[in-house]
């Protein structure tokens, strides 16, 4: 039997981009077809409403592992990794895992694209390709892995976090 993951990201454009990249994983081989991976919405950094969110996923889902992704938005990572932290219940800490994107998911575009971060990922596709958040799932085929897993800190614990997870 697969272990049940389930990504929580900040964003509703997120999930739709999870689920791409999810299935483009999996096609390419990088995680087994067979995996259960399910992608929700969590309400952010500093919300109480996450404890409730994993305690009933957990439960009502049988999860094995959380990976919540995270927005720093230019603040310091491992604040905004604390932040979150606390939300996460004492009995779920060794099956959750969080990772913290410097700015925003665009970042992971922006880099595969060879588009040098100086502002805002979101804002710098913006100017330069005309990108809109509602097209993000979208981009999941633009990514080159294999530059994300050589310059990309966020992108590798990600992997790292499907990897401890054995999909």
């Amino acid at each position: 039997m697969n272990t049940r993951i389930i990504i929580l990201c900040e964003d509703s454009h997120g999930i739709g981009f999870f689920k791409e990249l999810i299935s483009r994983f999996k096609q390419e081989g990088l995680i087994s077809s067979h995996s259960h991976i399910d992608v929700t919405k969590f309400y952010g950094p500093c919300n109480s409403k996450l404890e409730r969110q994993l305690k009933a996923m957990a439960y009502l889902k049988r999860c094995d592992c959380f990976i919540i992704i995270a927005d720093a938005d230019g603040k310091p990572i491992e604040e905004t990794k604390e932040r979150i932290a606390l939300h996460v219940p004492n009995n779920l800490r060794n099956k959750t895992h969080i990772v913290i994107l410097s700015y925003e998911i665009e970042e992971w575009i922006c880099i595969s694209l060879g588009i040098k971060i100086t502002d805002k990922p979101s804002v710098l596709l913006k100017h330069r390709i005309r990108y809109e958040k509602y097209e993000l799932r979208h981009y999941v085929s633009k990514l080159d892995i294999d530059k994300l897993l050589v310059k990309c800190r966020s992108f590798c614990e990600f992997i790292d976090c499907l990897r401890q997870a054995r999909v």
